[in-house]
């Protein structure tokens, strides 16, 4: 039996978390950008593993000294697993303990008793954290001026679902239960779930995807049947590109009249679902059985509780958060368009395109001559500033994007690298800066005419510009930056594949610098 998949979809530390508490034997290997690496189990505890990195240590007589250094460096290869942000893992079970792998033999450098993954989790989760901050803060420090508060008019939509519920309360009787709209890609969570909401009185919908949920919600508001939504956050996203597609089913639900209060089902809970999760419109995260899956009879007792819960105290605090449908406002006039500038010749195109190459390609050169976390900012500002005539550089802090910089004309004539650094959007109301952030999805095209984006625009002045781009900037999993892209005068924007690879770049090169640091002097040979 083998569990496989991508780093970006599952972090490593989720997969040491989940070998850890079922206590397998077995051995994780990762194939990554950087390298590769493995780590061998027994009963759940890391004996021994290699890193493309941690150099294999010298021959030497058992004892407290020896036992010392291999704990250090099963330690520091544990360490560099659960930082990667790209590659794949592949985590296989065995009778036994394997010695040798990947042509590495191992035999020398077994840890006796091993070390337990739960032991380290805080201790790495918390340097997760320090990095993403670090990231943050280096490309804050390129900008020396103050930032400045600025709600723009919008405000926060929902508050955090508190980490207890509160006291149990009987649920619904059949003949007044409200209707719940059920949707996990797994065939056993819907049915275990629908008989136990059945019988407590549920009226239960299915979905398998976020389209066939889509398709559910419309029919049910076309019926003018009001719904409460538990979706799956471990679903295929309708792009395919991760597996955070309850997060689509939140959003989608938002648009809804009038919008079914939602709760998210997870496997993991941790601050960055809790953040994603608020912000796709959710009113509550609960944990969801997984660990046990590789037992089918104690998962399915883990389901048939855990269906008990939703009905007897989840769903009924659920139906509390039911609120009348929002106002919404009225539709903003389109903005005036300019002329459509005349069609370029073939030649121009090519010469543009030729002149966006070498300003990437000299960007490019500058950050890996120079991996230095202090010219990231400038260096994403100059590549941007080749695609469009007004660039903002923001920043992701405090559930906001706060501006850091920016290059282009502004509707008062004021200095727009001043400009941005007041303006501050908040993340809680969809939007593509939204997506940019919690997805790591890039966005262009018209304007919209209200919401987040549009506030933002107006503060600078739209100048005719009628599309932009919003490109996300991603370090340790997370995104830390937004690009933010125009054309006033109206001319289209052009293709943004060579600049959301130069982003990518640049983040990596961020997290990079920043491992290098850190880590410099720890690894213990």
């Amino acid at each position: 039996m083998s569990l496989s998949g991508s780093v970006e979809d599952l972090p490593l530390l989720e997969i040491l978390q989940v070998v850890s508490f079922c206590q397998k034997t077995g051995h994780l290997t990762v194939r990554a950008h950087a390298g590769e690496a493995a780590v061998v189990f027994d009963s759940g505890r890391v004996v021994a593993g290699y890193a493309w990195d941690v150099p294999a240590l010298p021959p030497g007589d058992p004892g407290p000294a020896r036992e010392r250094s291999v704990r250090e460096r099963v330690a520091a290869i544990l360490e560099r697993l659960v930082r990667l942000r790209d590659g794949d893992f592949a985590f296989h079970l065995s009778q036994e303990v394997p010695t040798s792998l990947g042509g590495h033999d191992l035999s020398g450098e077994m840890l006796p008793g091993g070390i337990n993954p739960e032991e380290l989790m805080l201790d790495l989760a918390k340097k997760l954290d320090e990095d993403r901050r670090d990231a943050a803060a280096v490309l804050k420090a390129s900008f020396a001026a103050p930032v400045v508060e600025d709600d723009l008019g919008l405000e926060e939509l929902i508050e955090e679902a508190p980490a207890e519920p509160p006291a149990a309360q009987p649920p619904a009787p059949a003949s007044a239960g409200p209707r719940v709209l059920v949707v996990d890609d797994e065939p056993d969570v819907r049915r275990v779930l629908r008989e136990r909401l059945a019988a407590a009185g549920f009226g239960v919908s299915e979905a398998a995807d976020p389209l066939e949920a889509r398709g559910a919600m419309e029919r049910l508001a076309a019926d003018a049947q009001p719904f409460l939504l538990v979706a799956d956050v471990g679903l295929p996203s309708l792009a395919g590109s991760s597996f955070r597609g309850g997060l689509d089913v939140a959003r989608y639900a938002s648009g809804v009249s009038p919008s079914p209060p939602v709760l998210l089902m997870a496997e993991a809970i941790d601050e960055k679902l809790r953040t994603r999760a608020k912000r796709a419109g959710a009113s509550l995260i609960a944990w969801k059985p997984g660990l046990s899956k590789l037992d089918p009879l104690q998962y399915e007792a883990d389901l048939r509780a855990f269906g008990d819960k939703l009905a007897r105290d989840l769903l009924p605090r659920l139906e509390g958060r039911r609120a009348a449908p929002p106002r919404r406002a009225a539709p903003r006039p389109a903005p005036p368009r300019a002329p459509p500038p005349p069609q370029a010749a073939p030649s121009a195109r090519d010469e543009a395109l030729a002149a966006r190459r070498a300003a990437l390609d000299a960007a490019l050169v500058e950050l890996q001559g120079r991996p230095d976390p202090d010219v990231v900012a400038f260096l994403l500002l100059r590549a941007a500033r080749a695609f469009f005539p007004r660039v903002v550089l923001f920043l992701v802090r405090d559930e906001r994007l706060r501006g850091l910089g920016g290059v282009g004309p502004v509707a008062n004539g004021t200095s727009l690298d001043l400009l941005a650094r007041e303006l501050s959007v908040p993340l809680a109301e969809p939007s593509p800066f939204t997506d940019a952030v919690a997805l790591g999805q890039a966005w262009s095209g018209p304007l919209p005419q209200h919401g987040p984006l549009r506030a933002m625009v107006d503060r600078m002045g739209d100048l005719g510009a009628t599309a932009a781009a919003v490109l996300p900037v991603r370090a340790q999993h997370e995104t830390i930056a937004v690009v933010y892209g125009d054309a006033p005068g109206g001319a289209a924007l052009p293709q943004l594949d060579l600049l959301l690879a130069f982003n990518e770049h640049a983040g990596r090169a961020l997290d990079n610098a920043l491992l290098g640091r850190r880590s410099a002097s720890q690894i213990a040979c």
